[in-house]
């Protein structure tokens, strides 16, 4: 009886290892898997940042292509006169439309802009007070007989950034205290030897001075500019409230009563200004008006937005229209920085 019953007991033992092995196997197996997909899975995500990058790079050249044809037309603007005013083709915005319909119907494919789609508008820098302004450089005689520059705050800018405050209810001792940044920032320090601050490129840099927020900042952005020189203001593209703040005893109520008469009829020259200025508001203070206002523009802003496919980019550039040369003219572009935001399309 003891002897008969060893098969059965050899048959478990040797069932044992069979059993662990194909545990063993499936434990292998599993782990193949895992390893297989986690590499499958980083695979994937590799070729997913690289479309991105694709599309991203993509996007881009159809901004900088964008740019472009803004500037093209810029120069046809200037070709065909030498005032600025809101009446013009530059100053149409485009709503977002797909890149196809520029291209034509012939080209209406997928790689020829039937999943792009483009938006912006251009405008006007010197619509608004440029910062720049606040900083004058009269030429000096020079300790060695040499000719040189000096900088110096400029009486009436400041005066002019005064009432820009006052009017959209801001503090108007902000303009002492920009004006002072500004100068220090010209002459590359102060007397202390203090190192000069950075010179300010655009109205974002107001958070960098004391006394300012970024809602305050946010107010003043539709009025103010920092462009890289000193420019007049376009008084056929300016807001009431700048206009109130350039022309001195200009009420905003009045400034705006100007505005309505400029967008019915917009001013040739300042000789048309000073006649609708006279009879809008006589009280005002027309003196030096060449000085500071100005029916033509040099710097404009161009906005895009594109979106090509998953990617969006959305620009801002500052395009610097120069004195036509002879028959030609031209144009180039000073800076390209990200936006948060395209203006109101209106």
């Amino acid at each position: 009886m003891r002897q008969a019953s060893r098969p059965p007991r050899l048959a478990q033992l040797r069932r044992r290892p069979r059993g662990a092995a194909v545990v063993t196997a499936l434990l292998i197996v599993t782990l193949a898997v895992v390893v297989v997909s986690g590499m499958l899975w980083r695979q994937q995500v590799q070729i997913r940042a690289i479309e991105n990058q694709r599309l991203l790079a993509q996007a881009t050249w159809i901004e900088r292509a964008a740019v472009d044809w803004a500037r093209l037309i810029l120069r046809d603007d200037q070709r065909r006169t030498n005032v600025d005013e809101l009446g013009e083709p530059w100053a149409v915005p485009i709503a977002e439309t797909r890149l196809s319909d520029f291209l034509g119907a012939a080209l209406r494919t997928d790689v020829a802009g039937e999943t792009s789609f483009l938006s912006g508008r251009i405008l006007d820098a010197q619509a608004r007070l440029n910062l720049a302004n606040l900083v004058i450089w009269t030429a000096t005689g020079g300790a060695d007989g040499q000719p040189g520059r000096a900088a110096s705050v400029d009486p009436a800018a400041l005066a002019a950034y005064r009432r820009l405050l006052q009017t959209v209810g801001l503090n108007p001792e902000l303009a002492e205290t920009t004006a002072r940044y500004m100068l220090q920032a010209a002459q590359g320090g102060n007397a202390s030897g203090q190192p000069a601050p950075r010179p300010l490129d655009s109205v974002q840099g107001l958070m960098a001075l004391p006394g300012y927020t970024p809602e305050m900042v946010a107010v003043l952005e539709p009025f103010v500019t920092v462009l890289p020189e000193r420019t007049p203001v376009n008084a056929n593209t300016a807001e009431a409230e700048v206009l109130a703040a350039v022309i001195n005893k200009l009420p905003l109520e009045r400034a705006r009563e100007l505005v309505r008469q400029r967008d019915r009829a917009h001013f040739n020259n300042l000789g048309n200004l000073q006649t609708q200025l006279a009879a809008v508001a006589p009280q005002a203070d027309a003196a030096n008006l060449g000085n500071l206002l100005d029916v033509r523009t040099h710097y404009f802003l161009v906005y895009g937005l594109v979106r090509h496919e998953r990617a969006t980019r959305l620009q801002v550039s500052l395009v610097f229209r120069g004195e036509p040369l002879g028959t030609a003219n031209t144009t180039r572009v000073v800076w390209i920085q990200d936006a948060d935001r395209l203006p109101d399309l209106r």
